[in-house]
């Protein structure tokens, strides 16, 4: 598993803001797989607004959890 200091971490990610869509969303397709593969499981039972994009602030708060070491990728 690697740590967090072994990535440009936090991956940038580009906020957008979707029609109809209360938050600013991000595209989690440009992250690498093995952390693209953990952000994936942290979602598990999260409401999504879209197919593709996610929230900003569950993505921060991914960020958040793989700094303190609470999710190893």
């Amino acid at each position: 598993m690697l740590g967090a200091d072994e990535y440009e971490f936090p991956f940038f990610l580009q906020p957008q803001k979707l029609p109809s869509v209360p938050f600013m969303v991000v595209d989690p397709r440009d992250l690498p797989d093995e952390w693209q593969e953990a952000f994936e499981r942290f979602l598990i039972g999260v409401a999504v607004p879209h197919p593709i994009y996610v929230y900003q602030h569950d993505y921060e708060r991914f960020c958040l959890l793989v700094k303190q070491g609470e999710i190893l990728i």
